[in-house]
Formats: C-alpha cells, structure tokens, sequence
C-alpha cells in the first residue's frame, strides 16, 4: 500500500510485523537519523566558515607560532573560553571558523593579521617593479599637477610599499597568477587610486585642509572648512569653519573606539594656537594641528579613526602608529601607497565575502568599484549622486587609459560562476564605457584593445545563461579558496550545505516517525 508524507498510513506488513522487527526497523531508524543529524551539524558548522577556516584552525600554526587574535576585526582575544589559542587545538568553530580572526603570530614579528585568500598561487618568479611595472611605464601612468602629487606619490614610494606589504602577507599584492593578472592588478588599483586622489595631486582632504602651514613646533596645521564655503578652484575658505562650531568634529566613529578605533570624542578638537613666528606672518586663526584630525589622506583616502588604526595594524603591526600620526599618509611616500594596498586587499563588506584584490583576480573590474564604494556608485546610473556618477565616469576612463599604459584589459563586469555569493558586479558601467566613447571624454577607451602586451579577457560583458547539468555539479566540488597551511577548509559552498541541511532535516523527521 501507499506511504504518505506526514499522517503516514502503513502497510498491513508493517502494521502487524513481529516486535521483534519492530525494534530492528526502529533502531536503524534512530541512528540513521542521529547520524543525518550529526552530518546536518557539520554542514552548518562548516558553511558558517565562508570557504576557509582560520589559518591556526586544527593545528596550523608553524613551530614557534601561536594563535592570537584579531580585536579590531571581531571582539576576540588571546586566550580564555573562546580565545583563538583554542583554535591550534581541534577547533573549526567559533572564533576558529572566520580566516581572519585568528592567526598564526610568531614572538618577537608585527603582529599584522593575514589578508583573506583568494585561491590563486604566488608567482614567486615575478616582481611587480622589476617586471611590469618599469618607472618609464609608472612615470606615463602617474602625472601629478601639484608639487605635493609629485613629492608623495613616487615610484620609489609604491615598490617600497608593495616589497613591505607582500613581506608580512601571504596573499601578495601584484604577485599572484600570471604576469596578465598581475597588470590586471596593477591597472585597476592605479586607476581607482587616480580617482581618488584628483590625477594623484590632492594629498589631503582639500576643504579639510586649506592653506596648510608648518608651525615652529614641526608640526603641520590645516584650517578646515565646511564644504559649502569651499571653493575648489580657488581652494580658498569664504567663512572660517569655527564661525559656527566650538571644536573640530569630523570623520570620529565614537561606535569604534579602544581596540577597533583611534580614540576620539565627542567634544571634538579645538582650534589652535599656531606656533609661528611674529614677524613672519599675522597670526594664524582657525587651524587645528593636522595629526588631531582623522580626514581623507594617502593613494586611497584612508579616512575616519577606524581606518587609521586598520592601516597602522595592516602595515605596523601598531594599531596605534596612525593614531597618533595620520598625516604621515599625506607625508609618507610608503605609508600613502601602502594604506592604498591595505584596503585593496582587506576591505571586506560583509554582505559581499569578497575584496577587490579578488575581483580583480578574476579580470573583474566592477567588482572592484562594488566592493570600494558598494551603493554609493553601483548600479551606475544618474539615480545616484551626480558626483558619484561622474566618479565612475573617471573610473571608466582611468582604466582604459593605465591599461592601455600597461599592456592589459579587463572585463567591465565578469564573474566565472555568477551564483557564487562573491560574484561582484557594478551594473551600468558597460553603457558608460560606450557612451564616453561617443562623447570623446574617454579617448584611450577607443584604441584600448589596440595595446595589448599579452593576451587578456575583452570588456565584453559576460552573458549569464542558466547552468548546464554539468555546472550544477560544480557546487559538490572543492571549494575555490585554498586551505590553511594544514589544509583546514571547508569543502564545500554555503548554498550547498544550506541544501543539505535542509533535505537531511526532512529526511531525518520522516525517519524519526
């Protein structure tokens, strides 16, 4: 006779079977179902894991290291109950279970956290300054028009910055592929970083910073300014910024503060007195000392106290070094770059699992403007701002004109698998890449595909089909991101272990009857 789904009817076979078999069919029916539990609780346990345990999970940490923990990613720490020296035991849970949180620190080093992974092998045999990127090839890309530009964004600056990061980091920046990729890399990150900062020539956040002045004491001191007093031709201040505020009170998160941001306050910072000379100048009023203020500086406008403290960690290993000096970015050659670097490899929205080093892996240049700038620039349309539309605009063109520089292009919006969760686009910008062709506000768009040094995707946006048999199957493959270094990953992608778990729990309630 029929069995049903839920009221179950059973056949006279089983309704009157011996007791016997009874308790047989019972018992293989409890430990079936106890081990389609147990196998529910690992599928969870390992899809929480995003692709990749911490690198000290299960026992990953090298003779000497020890696993600590990352405070200003997650509130975690050293030791106790859920401390991450836990995890260099046979722990794959929490805080075991994010790659980030917990790592492999060796006594006496920078304590500088891992970059997330991305899949892609070193290429040990390349050298992004010796190989690619030549100072002939650096010096047509990089054309600063102010004197400032041209003193703090250097090549000496970049290679410095790119040796330092990839010394602390085993995901490298502009070392991982092929020589392809690596210009690929280099393309994306120079033209985003000449977006931000105005052709490489704003060093500081401009109407934060007017007329800056040097004071006797060495220290640098900027006037701020409200940004509708600003006028950016001129870059002259019509109305002092202290007319209608007590203290300087910008870019302070007070949500961040101790382990996860610089120190700030509400109260703010208040004007002050400038150590000058008094026959060199008239007084100088309205300024505030330049380390006291957490505004946009370096090659990715590093901004807010948060993200000081996030590129004193990622560089230092100091999470205090930018706090107490964060005009270094705008002094710094090494430190502007490399704050730049830092974000590109680690900025990681948590609604995306991904960064633009690994978008840009892919050959994938929307990627890396969703992930950057996430709503604020994609889709790309004029229903957001006018400045951030244009900002895309300026991307568009950047990248058709460092790629043509470096020999390379890459796809607008592209993704191999696009159900994965980091499959990143910026929708709109493929229109944007052809009208500035039209309008002639993007030249080196028009000849890019003319100045390949080697071969590359084309900017001819991917067409997403429905997938074949054969590339559902993909999902019960490998996971693309790489172990740890004792090969702790999780197997498989979330959306399949959610699946999973979902039939087991079905399956085991009906066994369970």
């Amino acid at each position: 006779m029929l069995h049903y789904i839920g009221r179950r009817r059973l056949s006279p076979q089983r309704d009157f079977a011996p007791s016997n078999t009874l308790h047989h069919n019972q018992t293989m029916k409890f430990y079936t179902g106890t081990f389609l539990l147990l196998l529910s609780i690992s599928a969870t346990a390992n899809a929480q894991t995003g692709g990749a345990l911490s690198e000290c999970a299960n026992g990953g940490c090298r003779l000497g290291e020890y696993c600590v923990g990352n405070s200003f990613l997650k509130d975690v720490d050293d030791t106790g109950e859920y401390g991450c020296a836990k995890c260099n035991g046979n722990r794959d849970w929490w805080p075991c279970n994010f790659e980030t949180t917990c790592f492999c620190h060796a006594e006496g080093a920078p304590r500088i956290p891992p970059a997330p992974r991305s899949g892609v092998n070193v290429n040990t045999a390349l050298d992004a300054c010796r190989d690619v990127l030549t100072e002939d090839i650096f010096n047509n890309i990089v054309q600063p028009n102010s004197e400032e530009g041209k003193q703090l964004f250097t090549y000496a600056g970049l290679c410095d910055a790119i040796a330092n990061y990839n010394q602390y980091h085993d995901e490298k920046f502009a070392q991982m592929g092929t020589i392809s990729q690596v210009r690929q890399e280099l393309s994306a990150f120079l033209s985003h970083a000449s977006v931000e900062t105005d052709g490489f020539s704003v060093t500081r956040e401009e109407h934060h910073c007017v007329n800056p002045i040097t004071g006797l004491d060495g220290n640098v001191y900027c006037m701020p300014c409200k940004e509708q007093f600003y006028s950016k031709e001129t870059k002259t201040c019509t109305q002092s910024y202290f007319v209608n505020e007590q203290t300087y009170n910008e870019y302070c998160d007070l949500s961040r503060q101790n382990n996860q941001g610089c120190s700030c306050t509400v109260a703010g910072v208040s004007m002050a007195n400038v150590p000058l000379q008094n026959d060199a100048r008239a007084p100088a009023i309205g300024y505030v000392r330049a380390d006291d203020m957490f505004f946009r500086r370096g090659s990715f406008d590093t901004s807010f106290n948060y993200g000081y403290m996030g590129a004193g960690i990622a560089i230092k290993g100091d999470a205090q070094y930018f706090c107490e000096q964060p005009d270094l970015l705008a002094t710094n050659p090494q430190y502007a770059w490399q704050s730049g670097i830092y974000k590109w490899m680690e900025y990681q929205p948590y609604e995306f699992a991904s960064t633009a080093h690994k978008q840009v892996l892919k050959g994938n240049f929307g990627g890396t403007i969703n992930i950057l700038n996430g709503p604020l620039e994609c889709p790309s349309s004029m229903n957001i701002s006018e400045k951030h539309f244009q900002m895309v605009r300026d991307r568009v063109r950047e990248v058709c004109r460092v790629g043509s520089s470096l020999g390379v292009m890459l796809e607008l919006n592209s993704c191999e698998n696009p159900y994965e969760r980091d499959c990143q686009t910026c929708d709109g910008i493929e229109e944007i890449y052809y009208s500035c062709q039209q309008d002639g506000s993007c030249p080196d768009c028009i000849g890019w595909g003319e100045n390949l040094a080697s071969t590359a995707p084309t900017i001819t946006p991917a067409i997403i089909k429905p997938p074949t048999f054969e590339e559902w199957g993909k999902y019960w493959g490998p996971s693309s991101q790489t172990g740890t270094r004792n090969g702790a990953t999780s197997s498989y992608s979330s959306p399949v272990w959610y699946t999973m778990t979902s039939l087991v729990v079905v399956m085991s309630a009906y066994l369970m009857e």
